[in-house]
């Protein structure tokens, strides 16, 4: 992530009088990044996913994040109700297509089929923060925090061509249907 002191040196902000304000506009930004790319760039220890049972077999569960540095633990209810937890050397994880896929070391146990009976457990997002992706967050910080309302009145403006948008490309992830 970027720090409020980057985001001041970046704007040029001498003062300590709008940190509050600079920390929400990296929050945004990043959210911002991570809605256009597909990706998780904030690293978030713990991430979960619910599902409503395990699939049979050795099939895989598909990851609704990427990336993902490792998955922790699958805590999910046998079918008799009982709570069964599944730890990271009972897992393999497969990160090379888009979204990475979980499958059992050998195959699924059982599982209750119910709604949230399955919790994946995850630590997700890059370790470290591209060079390219902090430079698109500064630039959206700066843009935000010098056009503070909806609508400019009586500028011209142009995008950069060597903007946001070129410096995201490469992690979009391009999404069918």
């Amino acid at each position: 992530m970027i720090t409020v002191e980057e985001a001041k040196a970046h704007c040029r902000i001498e003062h300590d009088a709008e940190d509050g304000l600079v920390s929400s506009l990296i929050a945004a930004a990043f959210r911002q990044i991570e809605n256009r790319t597909g990706q998780a760039f904030e690293k978030v220890d713990g991430a979960e996913m619910v599902l409503d049972a395990l699939p049979s077999g050795t099939g895989g569960i598909e990851l609704k994040w990427t990336p993902v540095r490792a998955v922790n633990q699958v805590v999910y209810l046998d079918p008799l109700g009982g709570e069964q937890t599944l730890s990271a050397g009972d897992l393999s994880l497969d990160g090379r297509g888009v979204y990475p896929v979980l499958y059992p070391a050998a195959e699924w146990p059982a599982s209750k089929s119910q709604r949230a009976s399955v919790k994946v457990t995850a630590d997700i997002g890059h370790a470290e923060l591209p060079a390219d992706v902090r430079a698109a967050a500064l630039l959206i910080v700066g843009h935000l925090y010098e056009n503070r309302e909806a609508v400019v009145i009586g500028t011209i403006a142009t995008d950069l061509p060597m903007g946001v948008e070129l410096l995201l490309a490469p992690y979009v992830i391009h999404r069918m249907g």
